[in-house]
């Protein structure tokens, strides 16, 4: 991989959304994404297991060249971003940042919807953000723990989705919402469904593309820095629609992994490195 090689990992195919985002605004970069299905969900799991999942991870894409990671998890931004930052000495871009300055912006009323798995509504990390960047706000969240294990399962319609959506849905729209986050990087795969819940006067706010400009700030730094450009690639160049290459590593099943995630990309993904659980 290249001097500024980018890592993303997730505890599943959520993340591929925040992968895709980085992947179109630097298709020269070498990207390698790390889905660890085999701790997946992280939505109910305790603090310290996340912080230790994340810091695990982290060092592993460290150890394969990324440069900057992009941790591609909700929950993990939440719980372990912090602790990232003072224990490894790449930049990490996470979420809840990036998600709360985008709703902030595309909120008119100032009246918010999150959803998010379990921990990230436990941790209010969301609802502080907002409030930091539109002091007034008024931030209602929701849990949503059935939405992973359907979007992991491929599951993006359907009676048992629109049904977990109208439960999750009709406390923000009661509270009359005029924007909502997607506070899981699983949750943009439901889009349609979303929308067709919600109507036309509901923002839904994906944070990826921010999340995206985030990581091309930090590649322009280092290679500011480090006086370098950025390679065309090495391994298998374009395999995934551009000149960078794209890897994939899953602690659990390589190969469910990669039938999700490439009906979920429309990639041709050739294949998923396995690895070992952190």
């Amino acid at each position: 991989m290249d001097s500024t090689s980018i890592g993303v990992f997730d505890s599943g195919v959520g993340g591929l959304t925040v992968l895709k985002a980085i992947r179109e605004a630097l298709p020269a970069h070498d990207i390698i994404y790390y889905a660890d299905t085999a701790h997946l969900p992280y939505g109910d799991r305790a603090p310290d297991e996340i912080v230790r999942f994340a810091t695990g991870i982290s060092q592993y894409l460290m150890e394969r060249g990324a440069a900057i990671v992009a941790v591609a998890c909700n929950t993990s931004s939440a719980l372990a971003l912090q602790a990232l930052r003072q224990r490894l000495s790449v930049p990490f871009v996470g979420m809840i940042d990036c998600g709360a300055s985008a709703v902030a912006r595309a909120s008119a009323s100032g009246r918010i919807g999150v959803m998010a798995t379990v921990n990230t509504v436990r941790s209010r990390a969301y609802t502080e953000a907002i409030a930091g960047r539109r002091p007034g706000a008024v931030v209602v969240q929701q849990a949503c723990p059935e939405l992973v294990p359907l979007v992991e399962r491929g599951e993006l319609d359907g009676a048992r989705v629109r049904r977990a959506l109208r439960e999750y849905l009709g406390p923000l729209m009661e509270a009359e919402v005029d924007s909502i986050l997607y506070g899981c990087t699983h949750y943009p795969f439901l889009h349609t469904a979303v929308r067709e819940e919600v109507g036309l006067g509901v923002a839904l706010v994906d944070p990826a593309r921010e999340v995206a400009r985030e990581v091309a700030r930090e590649v322009t730094r280092a290679v500011d820095e480090a006086e370098v450009a950025p390679s065309a690639g090495k391994g298998a160049p374009g395999r995934c629609g551009g000149a960078g290459a794209v890897e994939f590593v899953c602690s659990g099943d390589p190969a469910q992994f990669r039938a999700i995630a490439a009906e979920l990309l429309g990639w041709d993904i050739p294949e998923v490195e396995p690895a070992e659980p952190v």
